[in-house]
């Protein structure tokens, strides 16, 4: 009994080190640099950056260059246009095209895809808002729609099947060919928005569908019976991962496809043209996107822990510029290689690319193992010196080579075995 809770003591310890021990180390040694936020300026036509140097926020372009808050402010001025109209210094026009309020607000674009979207479990009911109520604002549904061999409706008070509904349903998914069960469900499952694209399905045999409820009547349509002849095979060899959806004022970006590969794909305008974004560095499990848009440009960014890259399109999807700058990662610096060495694992419980708690085991260098070996030396050396038996202290031999640093503390710090 006094082995197996000595056993347990050294195990619970061992986790416990794992993931407090190097959390103090970061603490104090974690000097990263943040990755900047990227404009670009349709003033000079080039990269603008705001960077944290030395904890002060500073204001540079491509070549280093530093600027005062104004006049960085006057080469972004449509995302500064606020500030520019109250200080009175907002152009009337910029490259030809006449600026004003509504214009601006109009056609902004503001999409962000994080990774977390990625790899945490999603809830599968899914409330199908009304699309054309006549109401000024869009109003969440008494129902909740579900998918297994088919589509179901639930009450949200009773938690019954609404017979009648998913009967409707389940003939509008038949009349449509979709082919059960659902691969891929995005959608936008909100009402602050501006209207509602409903659910974008993507069925056993990879095509993708919307679904819409339109004044109480379903609308299911297969996006490559709607795209031009000669579009349809560029949607035929799509094999999504991930829909996302986020409407924005202008109707211009319909949702984002990213495909198994890491390519990515924006979905625009009523004829459901596919634009394939120009990214060369965007890893969606470790990468977070973001697509930003003004009356004259979009701007497409990825931002990881070790890479950041922008490109710059116009209105038409045309490639204008790119910039991709590759940071130090922290695994790489010298707090990162020195951790990897005292520590032989790193026991997290939350991921950064995950909102859910669970066990997540970071291995260190392989340099680890040979200080795991010289403070199991260095013990058996003790206890010899102290003429203990080796038999009796195998718990202790065995945390000390498992847990490196972490059984060594636990060691020196636990009462001794009687």
């Amino acid at each position: 009994m006094k082995l197996i809770a000595r056993l347990t003591l050294l195990i619970t310890g061992i986790v416990l080190l794992a993931h407090y021990l190097p959390a103090g180390y970061w603490l104090v040694a974690d000097k990263s640099q943040r990755a900047p936020f990227i404009f670009y300026s349709c003033v000079s036509n080039q990269f603008l950056f705001n960077r944290v140097i030395n904890g002060e926020l500073s204001h540079t372009d491509s070549h280093g260059k530093v600027y005062e808050r104004e006049e960085f402010e006057s080469l972004l001025p449509l995302d500064n246009y606020l500030q520019l109209y109250k200080d009175r210094r907002m152009p009337k026009e910029i490259n030809g095209v006449a600026v004003t309020p509504e214009k601006l607000r109009r056609d902004r674009i503001n999409l962000r895809i994080k990774p977390v979207v990625l790899d945490s479990p999603a809830v599968a009911l899914y409330p199908l808002i009304e699309s054309d109520s006549g109401r000024v604002r869009l109003e969440m549904p008494g129902d909740f729609m579900r998918f297994g061999r088919g589509v179901e409706f639930i009450d949200v008070k009773s938690n019954a099947v609404i017979a009648g509904k998913s009967a409707q349903f389940t003939a509008a998914f038949a009349t449509a060919k979709f082919v059960f069960p659902v691969k891929l469900v995005g959608g936008n499952p909100s009402t602050l928005k501006p209207y509602d694209e409903g659910y974008f399905l993507v069925d056993s045999q990879n095509s993708i569908f919307q679904l819409r409820l339109v004044r109480g009547e379903p609308e299911l349509k297969r996006l490559t019976d709607l795209v031009a002849p000669d579009k349809q095979p560029l949607w035929a060899g799509l094999k999504p991962l991930y829909l996302h959806v986020q409407e924005q004022d202008n109707h211009e970006v319909r949702f984002i496809i990213v495909e198994e590969s890491g390519r990515t794909h924006l979905v625009v305008g009523a004829d459901y043209q596919l634009v394939a974004l120009p990214l060369e560095h965007y890893n969606p499990t470790t990468t977070a996107l973001s697509v930003r848009g003004d009356m004259l440009n979009r701007l497409v960014a990825i931002n990881g822990e070790a890479q950041v890259e922008a490109v710059v399109l116009t209105r038409d999807y045309q490639l204008v510029d790119r910039y991709a700058e590759t940071l130090p990662a922290r695994k790489d610096r010298l707090a990162g290689k020195l951790a990897g060495i005292i520590f032989p694992f790193t026991l997290e419980f939350e991921s950064e690319t995950s909102g859910y708690v669970g066990f997540h085991l970071d291995f260190g260098r392989p340099a680890a193992l040979w200080l795991n070996g010289g403070l199991l030396a260095a013990l058996i050396g003790w206890l010899l010196v102290r003429k203990q038996s080796l038999v009796h202290r195998v718990p202790e031999l065995l945390a000390v080579a498992v847990g490196g640093v972490f059984g060594f503390l636990l060691v020196l710090l636990m009462p001794q075995a009687e």
